[in-house]
């Protein structure tokens, strides 16, 4: 079994096709097709069905990420630890993004990293399913370190550093009662045609515990469209102070008897080390977009 078999299973495993993957690996697909088989051949088993569009994992191949990403985190190590002893800190670190982190300057943080550490480089991955999705990818090893928006109420494993909080404020037509109020409660919602975001996003979850009774009639996957959606009288909708604060022309309202705090957060497993160029990756962005003080360069 080669270490290089087991990057072409693991990056198939995140693209669904042996294109996609061969593409993200800058190789040929028949290199990628070829060494998954030869993997397949040498575990006896099969890691994926094979169908038209894309490619299914098996029991088997589902049981195989863990490990297999083990092994490569390892030979990652080795090559961490020789760097050190150069005094370089070098090497690929993957984050998960969140759609709108307006609150926070994760630019400034990344120009830091480049210019303390030209040898990082950042692959930033955004799952569909938004801060619980990236929960997932952490812990099963896809993502050294990620962001995380809204509750970090039972993250068992995952060790949290909170980096800003700022209200949910709710976005309307410029000329609604509540904008013009500049205040709402709660219960004004379940007469309120409500804009919502996919399950797993952290405002989602965020109004899912405070205000459960209201009267959702579409989700989007994006907040500015979300915000556009409000602007022009269609619903309302709640988002971070700072995003609302980019698109002009909408009306706002404050909560006034809810608890809205909405939170970004840098996360890692707590139970894997990170590498050196996770850990001075992490460093950098508690320093750049952290509480004053967080951390000391």
């Amino acid at each position: 079994m080669e270490l290089r078999q087991l990057e072409y299973f693991l990056a198939c495993c995140d693209q669904g096709t042996f294109t996609a993957a061969a593409r993200s690996l800058h190789v040929v697909q028949s290199a990628v097709s070829t060494g998954v088989a030869k993997l397949e051949r040498e575990l006896g088993v099969k890691l994926f069905d094979r169908t038209r569009t894309v490619l299914v994992l098996t029991d088997a191949g589902r049981a195989a990420i863990a490990p297999a990403r083990e092994a490569l985190r390892a030979r990652d190590e080795v090559h961490d630890a020789l760097a050190g002893l150069r005094g370089e800190i070098r090497g690929e670190v993957v984050l998960g993004a969140l759609v709108n982190v307006a609150t926070i300057d994760l630019a400034g943080a990344f120009e830091v990293v480049h210019r303390r550490h030209p040898g990082i480089s950042i692959a930033m991955r955004q799952s569909p399913q938004g801060s619980a999705g990236n929960v997932r990818l952490l812990r099963d090893g896809s993502l050294d370190l990620t962001l995380i928006g809204g509750l970090v109420d039972d993250l068992s494993g995952i060790t949290v550093h909170s980096l800003a909080a700022e209200p949910l404020v709710l976005v309307t037509h410029p000329d609604h009662p509540l904008a013009l109020a500049g205040r709402f409660v709660a219960a004004d919602l379940a007469d309120e045609r409500v804009i919502d975001y996919p399950p797993g996003w952290g405002t989602r979850s965020i109004i899912d515990r405070e205000i459960p009774n209201r009267h959702s009639v579409i989700e989007v996957a994006d907040q500015v469209f979300g915000i556009q959606l409000a602007r022009s009288g269609f619903g309302v909708t709640a988002v971070p102070a700072s995003v609302a604060a980019a698109e002009s022309g909408a009306g706002l309202a404050r909560c006034v008897d809810r608890d809205l705090t909405w939170g970004i957060h840098v996360a890692h497993s707590a139970s894997r080390s990170l590498t050196t160029a996770a850990s001075a990756v992490l460093d950098i962005i508690r320093e750049v977009c952290g509480p004053p003080g967080d951390v000391t360069a």
